[in-house]
């Protein structure tokens, strides 16, 4: 891919394609409702409505934020960067891209509670594993790529940032380092762990994540206990119906696994 990834490479697909591929959800304006500040934006899915808003977005600065339910960092983020997009409106594009939940469905639920008014687009596991290697993606979340008005990737950044970092990524067209180094994460580890707590593999995970993050790095839930069961639809942490962990570091949090081998390998890879 080089070092800098070019948009301009998705220009073959007509604009027009960001309507074919139809709007999952679009909830028309929610301004009455007290708690609810701002309009939900439109939800698509598939990789050619990535490529097409791409496409159609030469011209300005574009912000693509990778994300998922399930990250905790993820979500608080959410909020900052559309408020970029909002106070930015017709100068530049933003778009969230869902990459980390394998269900629709898991994304309209939360929308029912979260409202962006920026374009989100959901991608099922075969178009996010594709998307991955094509953008050399790493296994953690969130991810933000910042492209110039020509195309040209600028920024790239793994973990969240505020609202001063996205600002000048579209604004200045870099980030400077006094801001790159004032917005390094601490590297505290944290790793949920979900499961049966009688099942044999929840119990080889939990010792796991102790021995990675300490006692206190790490929250247990037994989705068959209807309080954790809870907890976890607050924090949008699936329910596959095995066990697995979900590491992350500072505020950044790597995909879900399985077996303790992985999740070493995961917090390696998040504190690299």
């Amino acid at each position: 891919m080089g070092a800098y990834l070019k948009f301009t490479d998705f220009l073959w697909i007509p604009i027009v394609l960001l309507f074919l591929f139809p709007v999952v959800r679009h909830i028309e304006s929610h301004t009455a409702v007290d708690d609810i500040p701002v309009e939900q934006g439109p939800l698509m899915s598939g990789r050619e409505s990535l490529d097409s808003l791409l496409a159609g977005s030469l011209g300005k600065p574009v912000i693509v934020n990778f994300w998922a339910t399930w990250c905790t960092p993820c979500v608080g983020e959410l909020p900052v960067i559309d408020e970029i997009f909002r106070s930015m409106e017709g100068r530049i594009a933003v778009v969230a891209v869902d990459i980390g939940d394998l269900e629709l469905e898991t994304l309209l639920k939360f929308r029912e509670e979260v409202y962006l008014s920026m374009p989100v687009i959901w991608l099922n596991e075969n178009d996010a594993a594709q998307l991955k290697v094509d953008w050399e993606l790493s296994d953690v979340l969130p991810i933000t790529v910042v492209f110039d008005s020509r195309g040209s990737e600028t920024t790239r950044v793994a973990g969240t940032r505020d609202s001063s970092f996205f600002r000048n990524a579209v604004e200045e067209g870099s980030v400077p380092d006094t801001v790159a180094e004032h917005q390094t994460p601490e590297l505290a580890v944290h790793i949920n762990v979900v499961g049966l707590e009688a099942d044999s593999l929840t119990q080889i995970l939990f010792a796991e994540a102790v021995e990675l993050a300490g006692e206190e790095g790490v929250d247990f839930y037994d989705p068959s206990i209807p309080a954790d069961s809870l907890s976890m639809e607050e924090l949008y942490l699936p329910n596959p119906g095995y066990s697995y962990a979900q590491p992350c570091v500072g505020d950044a949090c790597g995909r879900l696994v399985r077996t303790p081998d992985e999740l070493r390998q995961a917090i390696r890879n998040l504190l690299n």
